[in-house]
């Protein structure tokens, strides 16, 4: 998509998205940057060396203050649609509720669970586990019937 093509013109709801995502991707890491410059040096300096596993440092305090910030704000986009109920096709409001809901999961698996420092071989057995979940689940349902 080119800067001068709006959102709007032909692109399917995920295209939508995805440029809101990145359009508030970056008024975040440029209002961020603003507060670092006057936060004092202790709270935006992440913790000296690295834990057995790590590959990069751990991220500053104010950058997990901000990934909560964002959670909260997309929590409460999720509240937002789901009063939306007789005004947009049930279809679309269950397509953007699991979209944020996997924007949720993406931020607090790769920051708060450390996925994005760790190695990825921890990256590697974490998705294994969320395939392999899936697949069992699918299992069941299959065995229950549920799709016939």
């Amino acid at each position: 998509m080119t800067d001068d093509q709006s959102p709007d013109s032909g692109s399917s709801v995920a295209e939508k998205v995805e440029h809101e995502v990145e359009k508030v991707e970056h008024e975040l890491e440029e209002a961020e940057r603003e507060v670092e410059e006057r936060l004092p040096e202790s709270v935006t300096t992440p913790a000296p060396g690295l834990l057995p596993g790590e590959v990069s440092p751990h991220p500053s305090p104010f950058r997990y203050v901000m990934i909560a910030v964002i959670l909260v704000v997309v929590t409460a986009l999720e509240v937002a649609v789901s009063y939306l109920e007789d005004t947009i096709p049930d279809a679309l409001i269950v397509v953007l509720l699991v979209v944020m809901a996997v924007i949720k999961f993406g931020l607090v698996a790769s920051w708060y669970m450390h996925l994005k420092t760790d190695k990825p071989i921890f990256r590697r057995f974490f998705v294994l586990g969320i395939v392999a979940a899936c697949l069992l689940y699918l299992v069941v349902l299959m065995t229950l019937h549920v799709f016939s």
